[in-house]
């Protein structure tokens, strides 16, 4: 089940956050208040993963976890499709490392292409790939 992030969810979704290489902490308080919309992933009655978008032309995807252990569920499928449908936009785009292939091939299985490559995106100068989807 997928359903709007409650301020009640912030310390599952801060431990879910540990499992991102560059995360940004502020966003979650930014999806409970506005202006980012967050989305939650639950499975037998536990939060097991989550989605932060930042609306706008284009929307951006700004984070996107799935425990673990919840993995390959289709939790991660279901996330991105309720925040593309809740922010109603043409089009949507996602950074992510330039070596993570794992999380390029699950976005390429959902429709998103390689945009731009951003040198030095991150803090520590690391590369980025945008990849982006239109609807």
């Amino acid at each position: 089940m997928i359903r709007p992030l409650e301020p009640a969810d912030r310390p599952t979704v801060r431990a879910l956050q540990s499992h991102l290489q560059y995360a940004d902490p502020d966003c979650i308080d930014a999806a409970v208040r506005g202006p980012f919309l967050g989305r939650v992933a639950v499975a037998c009655d536990w939060l097991v993963g989550y989605a932060l978008a930042f609306p706008g032309d284009p929307a951006t995807l700004t984070e996107l976890v799935v425990a673990p252990d919840a993995r390959r569920e289709g939790h991660g499928r279901e996330l991105v499709e309720s925040v593309v449908s809740a922010i109603d936009t043409d089009r949507i785009v996602v950074t992510t490392p330039t070596g993570n292939r794992g999380v390029r091939r699950f976005y390429r299985r959902l429709g998103f292409e390689c945009d731009a490559t951003c040198d030095g995106f991150y803090a520590d100068g690391a590369d980025a790939l945008r990849l982006a989807r239109r609807e």
